[in-house]
């Protein structure tokens, strides 16, 4: 995007001052346009000659203005006066949340941190919106047969399922999905979550947040939470060795335990467990599946253009995708259950590269393909699928 528009009317006259008013609607205008373009980030970055602002637009940052360097202490007291933040200490990180005033669109919330650099402080804005429609796991966008396995799973008694990918890929969405399914198909069930941090507050089921370096850890909660007598729990993320032996005993002890790891595939997410200390007897009797997904960017359905000879779509862009030539995020996604042949070779202690000869050998549909598949529909491009799976 070209020129700043939202530059200050009036700075001072050798450009190192603004007034306190021009800073507040500058930040003002910048939020209300990252909520109209539906960011769900912005960040204020500061470089030795200019103070960068970036949206992240579908997952990918976006530069939108270049604000004069001389204006960034003032954008960053700005933004800690928003966020409740110490406007004094310029040496440390600090979080908080900023409040919703006026005209806020399907922002539930935003948070704010702060963070310092040998430039100065960099902040960044998360925008959360209320996104009604992804509460429903067949809206997600899973093909078929993922979606009626998941279903299945969802309807079980006990067992442990895994969701793995990156930050950002939308796995926190799929788990509230899932509950919202439970909840709808077994109302009065007792569903209990543990995150860091409570992103969506969903009613009905009993949330509860854990603090960085708090006595609460994940351990310790989890541990606890076994003895109130929940029948499905929703753990945010699996970090270490302790939270992952307790879950796998949950799911073996008449819970129905759903989590995330960090994982490039379903196949290393199962080694992950084997090399925290997981005993391969316990991982193939609790583990029901596994999903790993990812989000590419939607084709902008305003500017897409054809390509006749490869019967595909290709981006254009417009003033509604920002000139980008996509708008919104498609899923796709691969998942591994654990039938007899795969337990067999985990109880053999079977490396990645073995587990993945496995699952070629039967036809697994992987990642690409599943991404491929929206190529075909229109949905995306090749190259996107080739950014966001590393090949294609």
């Amino acid at each position: 995007m070209s020129g700043s528009p939202l530059l200050p009317s009036n700075p001072g006259a050798d450009g190192s001052k603004t007034e306190a008013f021009d800073v507040v609607s500058l930040i003002d205008d910048l939020l209300r346009k990252a909520i109209h373009a539906g960011a769900s980030d912005v960040h204020f970055e500061p470089t030795s000659s200019a103070q960068v602002v970036k949206f992240r637009l579908d997952g990918v940052l976006n530069v939108v203005e270049k604000l004069p360097k001389s204006l960034s202490d003032n954008i960053i007291a700005r933004l800690k006066v928003m966020g409740d933040l110490l406007t004094y200490r310029n040496d440390i990180p600090q979080e908080g949340r900023i409040e919703l005033t006026g005209d806020h669109g399907d922002v539930i919330d935003q948070r704010l941190a702060v963070f310092p650099t040998i430039h100065g402080q960099r902040a960044v804005v998360r925008l959360f919106y209320e996104e009604a429609g992804l509460s429903d796991l067949e809206a997600l966008g899973f093909s078929e047969g993922i979606c009626s396995v998941l279903k299945q799973i969802a309807q079980k008694n006990q067992g442990v399922l895994l969701l793995t990918g990156p930050a950002g890929s939308g796995k926190s969405t799929t788990l509230g999905a899932l509950l919202g399914y439970i909840m709808r198909k077994f109302p009065g069930k007792s569903i209990v979550t543990l995150e860091d941090p409570v992103e969506r507050h969903i009613d009905g089921v009993t949330q509860v947040q854990i603090t960085p370096h708090g006595e609460m850890t994940f351990p310790t909660a989890l541990r606890s939470l076994l003895r109130q007598d929940p029948q499905v729990l929703m753990i945010g993320e699996i970090r270490d060795a302790e939270t992952a032996r307790i879950a796998c005993e949950a799911g073996l002890t008449g819970h129905l335990l759903m989590s995330t790891l960090h994982s490039g595939t379903p196949a290393a997410a199962l080694i992950r467990l084997l090399e925290m200390g997981i005993e391969p007897y316990q991982l193939t009797s609790s583990v029901s599946a596994v999903v790993n997904q990812r989000l590419a960017r939607k084709l902008c359905p305003q500017c897409k253009k054809k390509d006749t000879e490869a019967d595909t779509y290709e981006p254009s862009g417009c003033e509604d995708c920002f000139q980008t030539g996509y708008k919104g995020r498609v899923l796709m996604a691969e998942m591994v259950q654990l039938d007899g042949e795969l337990r067999q070779a985990l109880l053999a202690k079977a490396d990645l590269d073995q587990l993945e000869d496995i699952l070629r050998s039967r036809g697994h549909m992987t990642m690409v393909q599943d991404g491929m598949r929206l190529v075909g529909q229109g949905v995306t491009t090749r190259s996107e699928i080739k950014t966001v799976c590393g090949n294609a």
